[in-house]
């Protein structure tokens, strides 16, 4: 090696190379002004300062914001395990401890609740929020409803898509209401499914 590869190997940082961290510092910081401000509000300006790039690095990679978005929504749909514990209850926990993880991880536990009050308004956006992050999380759920009803904890003739919105709408609204406290809506996790079991309890046999 020459004396001037051996000095820029000296002075090369450690680590993923440069425009991988550039890349997902303008990724996560795209995902937690998408949480603050909302879609409508996002500028690339924000995005560049929050990440610490110039505007010029965001813009030869993403030349419009719906583009970033699109990217950034993708990098959060981290994709969920399809628990099989033997039991409902186990499936749930394992799953909501899987979502809470993906939060917290991605600093976006606001972001769904955010979205979902603007991509009624935009066609594009509702288009890639259902096809990254709601639909992928309504069909783990609903693999691990049908495996409940095929073991008789829930009655077989349930409507997943019903049981699903009853599972998650209140957790949602548990959420918002307390002012985005992620503890407080996994606590609640349990209560609602509960409450979901006892109305969808199979009839005793015979019956």
């Amino acid at each position: 090696m020459t004396e001037r590869a051996e000095t820029a190997a000296v002075r090369r940082p450690p680590g993923r190379p440069r425009s991988e961290r550039s890349h997902q510092a303008i990724v996560v910081a795209t995902l937690e002004l998408l949480a603050e401000e909302g879609f409508q509000q996002l500028t690339m300006e924000q995005v560049a300062r929050r990440a610490g790039v110039g505007k010029a690095t965001i813009y030869r990679r993403w030349p419009a914001k719906a583009d970033l978005v699109k990217d950034a929504i993708r990098y959060f749909s981290a994709e969920l395990p399809v628990p099989d514990t033997g039991s409902l209850a186990g499936d749930w926990a394992v799953l909501s401890e899987a979502v809470i993880a993906v939060a917290r991880n991605r600093n976006a536990a606001l972001l769904m609740p955010r979205l979902l009050s603007e991509v009624a308004q935009d066609p594009e956006m509702h288009a890639v929020f259902s096809a990254w992050l709601v639909e992928p999380r309504r069909e783990v759920l609903r693999t691990v409803l049908r495996r409940a009803m095929e073991r008789g904890e829930l009655r077989d003739d349930a409507d997943p898509e019903l049981l699903i919105d009853m599972l998650v709408g209140p957790i949602i609204y548990r959420f918002i209401i307390t002012g985005g406290d992620m503890d407080a809506a996994a606590e609640y996790g349990p209560r609602v499914l509960g409450a979901v079991q006892t109305a969808f309890r199979p009839p005793p046999p015979g019956r």
